[in-house]
């Protein structure tokens, strides 16, 4: 089977590197002119928790596709979705899958466009960066979890799990939605993150930064009871703790997050860990648009898209809103990085009552 990667960025081209490496037929897409050049001329080179690698691949940009297309991997970030599936739609065979391989609620919009019998959902919960043409680097180890939206076993799905896990630990799961859901709710302490130029292990140690990404995400959680989903607890987010206010419920949260980054903290480490090698990509994906590679985030389409729900049901979110302005400000050159957005954001969240310490 022919495989298309249609953003062949971090997400995307770690996946269909490894799937390349074990024999697969992959063809890399990507609207990153210089990228596919790169990769075109040198090949894709990776570095990171895996080491070193250099791959010869077969790129297009997006005008040369003119192929059927059997399966296709979306990753592209959330605001050109729609571009992808317009790209895609007229190679897609009669029995074509097509995998959200992204954050967001993206698999429902995809599913609108083509189809909701075409299209599989994913929450990659690895991370990795494009931190130059033609360089990937792999930053995180973490599962992807892989589903059809009726909750069904089908043969498609077990060959999505058999693709991605050739480069990761993946979950079936019957509830996609959900799972979904779920890191879009704890994706609102990756975005609070992102209002400071330091690394997330930085921005997550003091306790009330903690506190303030647990306050964050608790306002998210009504709001996907409303919608009628449920959500899925993991090693790193427990609904039914972040629910809770209490000193004992504060005192897990903060393990929680300390398992966290621990988890993350080898980039910061580790250094000399394997020939000095010391990671680019320091915090996470929003902070990553932002200072890095100076473009507009998916925060809109990550915390923004809960405020919108958020609004049509009548749920107040503050902090969330408050959060998701400073960043828009932020990346429209009004507002400056710094602790102080977090400082602003705690004042608002101790002036609505919430607890940003571990005692009392």
């Amino acid at each position: 089977m022919k495989i298309h990667i249609i953003g062949s960025g971090a997400i995307g081209g770690m996946a269909g590197a490894w799937m390349l490496k074990h024999g697969e037929d992959v063809t890399f897409i990507d609207a990153w002119r210089e990228h596919v050049d790169t990769m075109k001329a040198d090949g894709l080179r990776i570095d990171g928790i895996l080491g070193q690698h250099q791959l010869d691949v077969r790129a297009l940009h997006p005008d040369e596709l003119d192929e059927p297309v059997e399966m296709a991997f979306i990753a592209v970030k959330s605001h050109h979705t729609d571009d992808a599936v317009r790209l895609i739609a007229p190679h897609l065979t009669a029995d074509a899958t097509v995998v959200s391989l992204q954050n967001g609620f993206n698999a429902e919009r995809i599913a609108e466009t083509i189809g909701r019998e075409r299209v599989i959902g994913t929450v990659p919960d690895y991370t990795a960066a494009l931190v130059a043409p033609g360089m990937l680097e792999y930053t995180v180890i973490g599962p992807a979890y892989i589903g059809e939206f009726d909750g069904s076993s089908t043969p498609r799905l077990d060959e999505v799990q058999r693709l991605l896990s050739l480069l990761t630990t993946t979950n079936v799961t019957s509830n996609i939605t959900g799972r979904i859901w779920t890191k879009q709710c704890y994706m609102s302490w990756i975005v609070m993150s992102a209002m400071v130029d330091a690394p997330i292990v930085e921005v997550l140690r003091p306790v009330r930064n903690r506190m303030l990404g647990v306050a964050v995400v608790r306002e998210t959680l009504p709001i996907a009871a409303q919608s009628g989903v449920s959500l899925e607890s993991d090693k790193y987010f427990q609904p039914e703790i972040l629910v809770r206010r209490d000193e004992e419920a504060r005192q897990t949260q903060s393990a929680t997050i300390q398992g966290l980054i621990d988890h993350c903290d080898h980039r910061s480490n580790e250094p000399a860990a394997r020939d000095g090698y010391r990671y680019v990509k320091q915090g996470g994906g929003m902070w990553w648009d932002i200072v890095y590679r100076q473009r507009p985030s998916e925060t809109r389409w990550i915390t923004g898209a809960p405020v919108e729900r958020a609004q049509q049901f009548g749920i107040a979110v503050p902090l969330n809103n408050a959060m998701a302005e400073m960043v828009y400000e932020i990346e429209r050159g009004e507002r400056p990085l710094g602790w102080h957005n977090l400082d602003e954001l705690a004042s608002l969240a101790a002036s609505l009552g919430e607890p940003l310490g571990l005692e009392g």
